[in-house]
């Protein structure tokens, strides 16, 4: 109904809540872009990759789009202005179990390179254990030959060049 007397009546919303969420969601945006460029700009310098040789790895971003829900959830509680005080507390509670349900044993995830296409694998070597991001869905252990650092903790699975 709000957007219906948005469009219809020509009025602009001008109250802190609505632009609070602009705000936020420009920030996002401006979060994923930089995200992204910065990831596209450490694939791109295979000349700073470390060579890593492969004993086993796993796939640690099976419950992406669980994550992705959980965070997309307490947006839904913006528009719940005439709703009982009972049931926004229940929901707000529901929303942080399922948020907790689903952040439990993922440690290493960030939703925005989940948006991204980004895919997280813990690969082991005979002397560490790293935290990889790939575009590339890894089949084979093989196929992962050298990554660059992202950060102290996470790092880029650089792709060969063919």
């Amino acid at each position: 109904n709000v957007w219906r007397n948005f469009f219809s009546d020509k009025t602009y919303l001008n109250s802190f809540e609505w632009l609070a969420i602009n705000g936020s969601l420009l920030f996002m945006l401006f979060c994923i872009i930089g995200v992204s460029l910065y990831l596209k700009h450490k694939g791109k310098r295979p000349k700073e990759g470390k060579t890593i040789t492969v004993t086993s790895y796993t796939n640690m971003s099976q419950n992406g789009v669980e994550q992705v829900l959980s965070s997309v959830i307490p947006w839904l509680t913006v528009f719940a202005d005439n709703l009982d005080f009972k049931i926004l507390f229940f929901s707000i509670v529901l929303q942080g179990c399922l948020i907790a349900i689903t952040s439990y044993n993922n440690s290493n995830y960030n939703i925005i390179c989940s948006i991204l296409g980004y895919r997280y694998y813990e690969v082991h070597t005979k002397e560490n254990t790293y935290i990889l991001l790939s575009k590339k869905c890894i089949r084979n252990r093989k196929e992962i030959k050298s990554y660059t650092d992202i950060t102290d903790y996470m790092g880029l699975i650089i792709k060969d060049k063919e």
